[in-house]
């Protein structure tokens, strides 16, 4: 009997969910930001815009983004969410990326924490990710003030902070909330600032029921997606015991499970693998694409007591 992890049958949309323009401290106007993803291939951006009282590189509005929408090409209100209290950051800061705001979300005030102003996006309706948690040393207790909060996802590639910084990763804290049973997604987004300097190196791929904001919200929040700097999965299955994974040329495919556990296979542009997941002793698992140029994609994790294996 086989079950389907990730398997598509309509369209999938390409996007950046995490983005900026002159409005706050980018480079690019908002239109331009918008016809240089479009020309690149994606369906959909982000115009994330930091959101905070400084003016020095925040804006105190949200960018209303939704004049620059069109029939083959959409943007979600968004923005990046400050406020103080995080530990490793120069400012003091929490940066916290919500897609799917309200243009008349509040700033946030002066006493309000990181936890806090996640569950207030998360009201409003947002899809809520904890961004670049490698580039400004995000602690355990850190991440998980957020997941608890009801944060739904985390960073695993941040392109401006890997070319900026060499600190684009998220991958530890992403296992280590799962480890400890949060169910949080994993995105991949550039962060631009300048788009043709550090744009179009990471994104998500969006199973989704058509290009507006409220399906690709939807299918944000029910995990559809899968997060990239390169390969593609066609999909994943459950056939018995065995996880069936299709995907473009690939020269390493890694299941990491939970602790330490990992199945991994290789060879020159797999186009497929099967790998056997009837161990009892992990609760969870991830699928990780590596093609030959050493670029990455990554599912969602996936969690053993759902699959009915035990």
């Amino acid at each position: 009997m086989s079950r389907d992890l990730f398997c598509p049958t309509g369209r999938i949309y390409r996007g950046n969910l995490h983005g900026h323009c002159t409005h706050s401290d980018g480079r690019n106007e908002a239109a331009e930001v918008v016809r240089l993803y479009r020309e690149a291939g994606y369906d959909f951006t982000c115009l994330s815009d930091h959101y905070w009282t400084n003016p020095r590189f925040a804006a105190r509005t949200i960018c209303d983004s939704s004049g620059l929408d069109s029939e083959d090409f959409i943007t979600i209100i968004s923005a990046e969410l400050h406020c103080h209290g995080k530990l490793h950051d120069q400012a003091g800061l929490w940066h916290i990326l919500a897609n799917g705001l309200p243009l008349d979300f509040p700033i946030a005030s002066a006493t309000e924490t990181g936890p806090e102003l996640v569950r207030r996006a998360v009201a409003a309706g947002a899809f809520v990710s904890i961004a670049h948690p490698e580039w400004y040393a995000m602690t355990t207790e850190e991440a998980r003030s957020l997941a608890e909060a009801g944060a739904h996802a985390v960073e695993a590639y941040n392109h401006s902070s890997a070319l900026d910084a060499d600190r684009g990763g998220g991958i530890a804290t992403i296992d280590q909330l799962a480890n400890e049973g949060f169910r949080t997604g994993i995105i991949a987004t550039d962060d631009s600032h300048d788009v043709l300097a550090d744009g179009f190196g990471g994104w998500i791929m969006v199973a989704a029921d058509g290009l507006n904001a409220g399906a690709i919200l939807k299918a944000l929040k029910a995990g559809d997606y899968y997060a990239s700097c390169g390969p593609d999965f066609t999909s994943i299955q459950i056939e018995g015991n065995m996880l069936h994974i299709t995907c473009s040329p690939a020269d390493r495919i890694v299941v990491a499970a939970g602790g330490h556990r990992s199945f991994a296979t290789s060879g020159n542009g797999m186009t497929e693998a099967r790998i056997e997941i009837s161990r009892t002793d992990f609760e969870f698992f991830r699928v990780v694409l590596t093609d030959k140029a050493g670029k990455q994609a990554w599912s969602n994790p996936y969690w053993m007591e759902d699959l009915d294996l035990r």
